[in-house]
């Protein structure tokens, strides 16, 4: 008991409290970005409740220190996700293994969970995370383990109901009656995670018949109904804002086009649905006065200064694409589903030397920093990059006219 007095002494609630609400923020900020619904709650453990829980556990686990508290209670930081559509469980997952290092992650309902009374239904279905912050992130401060909790806004009630009334009966046991109800609420929830479903679906079409996307939530919700299902596992979405800001500036892409696009989507890519998207649109979707682009750099907050520079070096960026894929490739370029890689074939046929090819590859991720309006460099690194870029580019197509 001791130890336990000791931990609860020193347990720094505030300081829980602000790193469950930092991932939050970092949660939230992504939710955003992918234009997902869903709201995000954080908390510390409660001291009160922390103790009870300890002692309780002390009894199985028998701790000898303070770290082995720290160990084995994981949700001193707690952060829970609740989806307004279960199916976007996938993206949620994308978010987390992209922002955190995931320690643990355990899929309710589980097997070797053994409730407390009989039920018909099945009870508990989330997602569980325990995680760390990335490692660049990591000081003596934040090297924390927290839970986050994901699951569909019913799900979250109807636990929160359960759990207070089942596991942590203050108000004393439930009857077999009351139990029964809490099963039969279960079973209301699960249907109404399918009637979300297809609610969601149901919006997807409502925008397809309109045949227009007027947001990044109709965006997103119209990406992931339109992605077949045996292939939503294997691929990330990615960041529908930049997409969404680029279909808004072009205003000139339809639902059934859109479609056309989704279709060629590379599953087995590292890049996301979204940056491939993306780069299609930049492909087949370019403006003779620039309007475009420097719409979608003014959109992501890129200083006016350097919106021209960015303008310019990803319309080079294109020109080389252009150029590559109307030179002898085609066929080449066909016989994979996706159109985004063309200076993979520069690599392929050997048209530059080796320290050109990484050129080419620091250039590509330049590239891909300015789309994604990161790591915006000064404008005269931009400049010396354009030049280069457009060095290679002289190159190649005389390569092939020789």
């Amino acid at each position: 008991m001791k130890i336990i007095d000791n931990f609860i002494t020193a347990y720094d609630t505030d300081f829980y409290q602000k790193q469950s609400q930092i991932i939050a923020e970092q949660i939230e900020d992504q939710l955003f970005k992918r234009g997902i619904k869903a709201m995000v709650t954080f908390r510390a453990k409660k001291r009160d409740r922390l103790r009870d829980k300890l002692i309780k556990r002390n009894a199985d686990k028998r701790y000898h220190s303070m770290e082995d508290i720290l160990e084995d209670i994981v949700d001193l930081a707690g952060i829970r996700v609740s989806l307004y559509f279960p199916s976007e469980r996938d993206v949620i997952d994308e978010i987390i293994t992209d922002i955190f290092n995931v320690e643990k992650k355990k899929i309710f309902p589980t097997e070797a969970h053994t409730p407390k009374h009989a039920k018909r239904f099945s009870g508990y279905w989330a997602t569980h995370y325990r995680i760390r912050y990335k490692d660049e992130h990591i000081t003596a401060h934040n090297s924390i383990i927290a839970e986050i909790q994901v699951a569909s806004v019913l799900m979250h009630a109807w636990s929160e109901v359960e759990h207070d009334l089942v596991y942590k009966p203050y108000s004393g046991f439930l009857s077999r009656e009351e139990l029964s109800i809490l099963d039969e609420i279960n079973g209301m929830v699960l249907s109404g995670e399918i009637a979300l479903e297809r609610l969601q679906s149901a919006m997807a079409e409502r925008t397809k018949q309109k045949n227009a996307i007027t947001n990044k939530y109709e965006l997103t919700n119209f990406l992931i109904s339109a992605i077949d299902k045996e292939y939503k596992n294997k691929i990330k979405i990615g960041d529908t804002y930049l997409l969404n800001n680029y279909l808004n500036t072009i205003k000139k892409l339809d639902t059934n086009q859109f479609i056309d696009f989704i279709n060629k989507i590379d599953v087995t890519s590292q890049e996301s649905a979204t940056d491939q998207l993306l780069n299609m649109l930049l492909l087949n979707y370019q403006d003779n006065d620039g309007v475009s682009l420097r719409n979608y750099f003014k959109n992501l907050g890129i200083a006016d200064r350097k919106v021209s520079s960015c303008e310019a070096f990803i319309r080079r960026w294109v020109m080389l694409e252009q150029q590559i894929r109307a030179l002898h490739f085609e066929e080449e370029i066909g016989t994979t589903k996706a159109i985004t890689y063309a200076y993979k074939i520069i690599k392929n046929n050997k048209f530059l030397t080796d320290e050109e090819i990484l050129t080419l590859d620091h250039l590509g991720k330049l590239r891909n920093d300015l789309l994604h309006g990161i790591r915006i460099p000064t404008e005269r690194s931009l400049k010396e990059s354009l030049e280069l870029l457009t060095e290679l580019s002289k190159k190649l197509i005389n390569s092939q006219d020789a």
